[in-house]
């Protein structure tokens, strides 16, 4: 179906704007608001936020956060006890993908043992051939947890240290 002509110009229009709007927005600024912040801590929300608009700057950009000045000092510490939160859980995690890893692995190598047995039985051709399946199924679940899902992870853990490394600027409330 494709856009309509007139559809089509509205949002060309629409991203005119927006470039317009946001031309002197740095990328690797990211900003808070009052709204970002209840008893001068901040929100949880807002953490997963900037958390997440983080993963847009390249590693080798010093992030910038800025905020009104007047809650520079709950921020640093309801920060910090949100980052730890966050590294102790993806330590966990990366803990829990090896042992998955190991698990998985094992049950691949385990079904192999039988299916080796079971060539030498006459008549059973279709059963060893679907152990052998089933085998690599695991394997390849643990190939996954070990290399896919830890490197998510390690992307996840530097990000998290690049917003935890940023300059943290105090600016005042227009």
């Amino acid at each position: 179906m494709g856009l309509k002509r007139k559809q089509k110009k509205k949002y060309i229009e629409l991203e005119k704007r927006l470039e317009v709007k946001f031309k002197n927005v740095r990328e690797n600024e990211l900003v808070l608001t009052k709204d970002d912040f209840k008893d001068g801590k901040l929100l949880a929300g807002s953490f997963e936020r900037i958390k997440n608009e983080c993963y847009y700057i390249p590693y080798e950009d010093e992030v910038e956060i800025k905020m009104p000045q007047k809650f520079l000092g709950g921020f640093c510490g309801s920060f910090e006890l949100m980052s730890h939160r966050e590294l102790s859980k993806l330590w966990a995690l990366r803990r829990e993908a090896w042992i998955t890893a190991l698990i998985l692995i094992l049950a691949g190598i385990g079904l192999l043992i039988p299916m080796y047995f079971l060539y030498e039985v006459r008549g059973a051709f279709i059963i060893p051939e679907l152990l052998l399946i089933a085998s690599w199924v695991f394997v390849w679940a643990a190939v996954q947890k070990v290399f896919f899902d830890r490197w998510r992870l390690r992307e996840q853990r530097f990000t998290l240290l690049q917003l935890l490394d940023a300059k943290v600027v105090g600016i005042n409330e227009e």
